[in-house]
């Protein structure tokens, strides 16, 4: 199953992607309402109500406003070791979170800033995990029954700001720098998400390329890890981290600028595109 959000004049609107067609839920519902429930019964719901063409509609991110969104840092080992002369390859044995905000969201399809402020705007193709059943000390077995669906994420770094200090906020927290969408795909529709790859084409040149079986924390560690410390709630988006190939290591770099179109592709999950003006 895949659903999706999108803009209906100033509101949100959900609903189920049956082909080219979108069955729009009642207006006033939203995903997040729906993510702790059966799913497959709201999508037979959906199915019996109208549909609109998904061509031409208005993207929106596809959790509009999640409670929580999760972030993971350098959770391959191929991004790790590229960025080895800026971390000094001290690496901790949990996970490295860091949080960004429901504001810096944004949609397929959208024109992005590139800040005024900012002179290394970088790139990162990432999976974001949506959490469906929330739940507190929750185990790794049970971790999966957790999530809802999938959903391609670009972790857009403002470099020069995260770097300004140990804590990496500023950099990861500019507003419309976070697309995520355009779909949520459910697990049972993408099977096995360890053998997906996942890439970043940055104006028609492959920049990221690996597959999600090379996360050194998987999904069900971060899922169990996380909970240890907070609850976790319908709707929440966790970043699983980003491969090796980011811009701002390479000689020269390569950065996203004003012009520039930016695609992130996950087998089985979906395609994410955004161009970029200036702010």
């Amino acid at each position: 199953m895949k659903f999706a959000t999108i803009l209906d004049g100033d509101r949100h609107r959900f609903g189920l992607v049956d082909g080219d067609a979108l069955h729009l839920a009642p207006a006033g519902e939203t995903l997040r309402d729906h993510l702790a429930g059966d799913l497959a019964a709201l999508a037979q719901r959906l199915r019996g109500l109208p549909a609109t063409p998904l061509e031409g509609v208005t993207w929106a991110p596809v959790v509009p406003d999640p409670a929580q969104i999760l972030c993971v840092g350098l959770n391959y080992k191929d991004h790790r070791e590229e960025t080895r002369s800026v971390t000094g390859g001290a690496y901790p044995e949990h996970p490295i979170i860091f949080t960004r905000f429901a504001t810096t969201l944004a949609a397929h399809g959208e024109t992005l800033p590139i800040p005024r402020v900012s002179e290394v705007v970088d790139y990162e193709a990432e999976l974001a995990v949506i959490i469906g059943k929330g739940g507190r000390y929750i185990a790794q077995a049970d971790a999966m029954d957790h999530v809802a669906g999938y959903a391609p994420f670009n972790d857009i770094s403002m470099r020069d700001w995260q770097m300004k200090a140990d804590q990496w906020a500023p950099g990861k927290n500019f507003p419309k720098s976070a697309p995520l969408g355009p779909m949520m795909v459910t697990p049972d529709e993408v099977g096995d998400i360890g053998s997906a790859g996942i890439r970043l084409i940055l104006d028609g040149e492959v920049m990221q390329e690996s597959w999600l079986s090379y996360l050194i924390f998987d999904i069900p560690t971060l899922i169990s890890y996380i909970s240890q410390f907070l609850e976790l709630r319908p709707g929440d988006v966790i970043a699983t981290g980003t491969p090796g190939g980011v811009g701002f290591v390479r000689k020269p770099p390569v950065l996203l600028a004003p012009g520039k179109t930016c695609v992130v592709e996950i087998d089985g999950v979906g395609r994410l595109e955004n161009t970029f003006a200036a702010d």
